[in-house]
This record gives structure tokens, C-alpha cells and sequence, in this order.
């Protein structure tokens, strides 16, 4: 048996066993390196974990995680509610469409789809559940709805393929805009149509024009942040790190001095929790490089280059192939790991058929997201579990119209390159 072979077969084996991802990967590895008797590339494992983690772009993941805690903790999320049902509230399906733009509000502060679910969900859930939604319809929508955070910036998944592939991270951030905007405009359009169906309720009565001033003035010190970032970064003011640590500071002093409600005693569990998010990242991305590392020493990408190639030439058949092979790995293994792993092996081969660097890492990372929802392993159906007190089956069998939705939202990005490439070439970063 190969050293391929070994590898692939111990990953999957400590996975079903169930062993932690970041602890899957670093197994792995040493059990490779233990094989190859390789004992000075043993002594270089904790040298390699650290230069996986020497990547300056990558220290934005811990500045976005405390930018959208601190505007967490200061109820900016309630406001961003309120102005969505200002918007939309009184369309068919109300606060489900509510749901749908609030994610993709709250989307330019998180970067992240857990964050979504956390952070939004309970006051989503409970609010469609009183107006008389089922529960596990809007459990299911807010999971689906969630998947928009990725995709607008900031976005974690995109500063890791940046970083890793040396795109642009302004390129990345600007071609998974209109990806989510698309998102979101079909949600809305899947729940207008099932609000006919299920006769879903919505908002009847008006409101006054203060009303809704009101909450446009509240809701605009949070969207002012993702115009801070994306306007910083494109403006070459500064970078994607500075951008997220002026983030940072934009948030302390809104919820601070200007709503009031983030208090000096909050920034303690506030720093802990962002700490521990930002070790469970970088303990799978330190891992991870070591894996990576084996990997190149065992010509992986090559041997996987061949095989794809020998298959087909064909582009468009490639990125099928690839899509179906992200969409699993998506629904096994974490997305940093996943991004750190397979990038490097499939974005070489994507790119000699004529791929853009851009475009593949925006397919890539729309690929690991819908992981993200799906099951046995996806992190935002345990999230919304554990708000709803729901099975995760039963969240499950409510996604099955949203998972066809993802399915057809991926081909459309997969094969409509100009919707992730018009705007970085716009702003002259192609």
C-alpha cells in the first residue's frame, strides 16, 4: 500500500471515529511521517505547526471574531431585526423574509455562519414562532439564510483562501458580493412563493414614516461597518488585518459611548469566548499545515492532477467533478481544514483549464458553506438545535427545499464565472 493510500485511509478512519478535526489532521500526519521513518521531519512538526500560523492576514480572523462579538453584545443585532422588518415585514412570509435580510445585514459584521445562527436565531426562531411559523420551518430558513454570511464581507473562509493561495483578499471579498446578494434574493423568492402555499402571516399594519426613520437611524451605525471595511481595503487606506482591528474599534466605541450598552465588565467574557474561537481556528490551521506538508512530500496534488485530468480536460466537466467533491468533504470535515487541505491540490488544476484564481475560491467556499447545513456533521444544524430544542433530523427534513435551492445557486455561480469576477475587474483587481 501507498503512502497516499495510508494517508487517505487514516484520515477517514480517526474521523469516523469521531476524534476532534484538528487532532484527525495532526494523527495523520505523524502517523505518515512515523511510517516514512522520517525522524528529522518529526523534530520539524512544531516548526511547521507555527509557520502555518506565520501568515499576516490571517491575524484578521481574530479581530473580525471580536468585531461582530462586541456589536453582538451591544443589541446591534436587534436593530438590524428591526430595520429588516421595517423593510420587508409587510411582504408575504413577513419575518421570514425579515429573517432572510437581517442574516444578510448582519452578514457584513460576522463573516460567519454560526455567528448568524448564534447570534440571530433566537430572536428570529422565537419571534416566527409566536407570529404562528412552524418551528422547524424557521429553524430550517435560518440555517439556510445563514449560509449568506460567508459569502458577503468580511468572510472568514475567504481571508483563509486568500491567504493561503496569495489572492487578493479585496478580490475575494468583492466577488463573493453579489453571490450573496443573489442568495438572498432567492430565499425571498423561495419564501413568497411557499408563503401562498402554507399561508405564512405577515405584518398588516403600516408603519408611520417616523417609525421607520426611526429604525433605519438605529440600524445604520451597524452598516456602516462593512462600508468601513470594504472602503478602507479597496481605498488602499489600509489592509484586510488593519481593516478588521479598525472594525474592532468601531465597534467598542458604538456599543460603548454611542447605544451605551456594551459596559467594561462585558469585555471579559467577550475577550474569552473570542479567544477560544480564535484557538479552535488556528489549532485546525496549525494541524492542518502539517498535513499539507506530507502531502506536497507525497506529490498528492500531482497524483490528484492526473486523475482529474485524465477523466477529463473539459473545464466545465472539472468543476462538476469538484463540486461534488467539495460538497462531501464539506459535510465530513471543517472548512479552515478543508480550505488549508484542498485548496493548494485543486486550485492549480482548476487554474491550467483557464479557471480564475477568484472564481474558484468563491466556488470552493460556497461549496464547504453548504457543509456547513448539511448533515452528519454541519455546525449550524447543532447551533440551531440547540436554540430550538429541535432533533437535527428534523431541521434536516425541513432543508430539504432549501438544500435543492443551494444545489441550483451553486451551479448558476459555478458556471456564470461574470457574477464573482465583474467586480474585482470593476475596481481593477483582475
Amino acid at each position: 500500500m501507498d503512502m497516499i493510500s495510508i494517508v487517505i485511509g487514516a484520515f477517514f478512519v480517526f474521523l469516523v471515529m469521531g476524534i476532534p478535526i484538528t487532532f484527525v489532521l495532526g494523527l495523520t500526519a505523524t502517523l505518515a511521517f512515523l511510517i516514512r521513518q522520517d525522524l528529522i521531519f518529526l523534530s520539524l512538526i512544531p516548526q511547521r505547526m507555527f509557520s502555518g500560523l506565520s501568515i499576516f492576514t490571517i491575524m484578521a480572523i481574530p479581530f473580525f471574531f471580536l468585531a461582530a462579538e462586541l456589536m453582538s453584545k451591544s443589541r446591534i443585532t436587534d436593530d438590524l431585526v428591526r430595520f429588516a422588518d421595517a423593510l420587508v415585514g409587510r411582504l408575504k412570509g413577513g419575518l421570514a423574509q425579515v429573517n432572510i435580510l437581517a442574516s444578510a445585514f448582519f452578514a457584513g459584521i460576522s463573516g460567519s455562519a454560526i455567528a448568524d445562527v448564534a447570534g440571530l436565531g433566537s430572536i428570529e426562531i422565537k419571534a416566527m414562532t409566536k407570529a404562528g411559523y412552524p418551528k422547524p420551518f424557521s429553524a430550517a430558513l435560518t440555517v439556510a439564510s445563514s449560509l449568506i454570511g460567508p459569502m458577503i464581507p468580511p468572510s472568514i473562509i475567504m481571508v483563509l483562501y486568500g491567504s493561503i493561495m496569495q489572492v487578493s483578499i479585496a478580490a475575494m471579498f468583492l466577488g463573493g458580493l453579489l453571490p450573496g446578494l443573489l442568495l438572498a434574493l432567492m430565499l425571498m423568492a423561495m419564501v413568497h412563493f411557499m408563503a401562498d402555499r402554507h399561508g405564512f402571516p405577515r405584518r398588516e399594519e403600516k408603519l408611520s414614516r417616523q417609525e421607520f426613520m426611526q429604525a433605519t437611524r438605529n440600524a445604520l451605525l451597524a452598516l456602516f461597518m462593512p462600508g468601513i471595511i470594504l472602503g478602507g481595503i479597496l481605498g488602499g487606506i489600509f489592509t484586510p488585518t488593519e481593516a478588521a482591528a479598525v472594525a474592532v474599534l468601531y465597534a467598542f466605541l458604538i456599543g460603548t459611548f454611542v447605544k451605551r450598552t456594551l459596559r467594561l465588565a462585558d469585555l471579559a467574557p467577550i475577550l474569552l469566548k473570542v479567544a477560544v474561537m480564535t484557538s479552535v481556528v488556528f489549532m485546525v490551521l496549525a494541524t492542518a499545515n502539517i498535513l499539507a506538508w506530507i502531502i506536497g512530500l507525497e506529490r498528492l496534488p500531482e497524483a490528484i492532477a492526473k486523475g482529474l485530468l485524465h477523466i477529463t480536460e473539459n473545464p466545465y466537466l472539472l468543476l462538476l467533478l469538484v463540486n461534488g467533491l467539495l460538497i462531501l468533504v464539506g459535510m465530513f470535515m471543517d472548512i479552515g481544514a478543508a480550505v488549508i487541505v484542498l485548496a493548494p491540490i485543486l486550485g492549480p488544476v482548476m487554474v491550467s483549464q483557464g479557471v480564475d484564481p477568484v472564481h474558484f475560491g468563491i466556488v470552493m467556499s460556497l461549496n464547504l458553506v453548504i457543509g456547513l447545513s448539511t448533515p452528519p456533521v454541519g455546525p449550524c444544524l447543532f447551533v440551531a438545535a440547540s436554540v430550538t430544542g429541535l432533533r437535527i433530523e428534523t431541521i434536516s427534513r425541513a432543508m430539504l427545499p432549501f438544500y435543492s435551492l443551494q444545489v441550483a445557486f451553486l451551479l448558476v455561480v459555478t458556471y456564470f464565472p461574470a457574477l464573482t469576477l465583474w467586480l474585482p475587474r470593476l475596481f481593477g483587481y483582475i
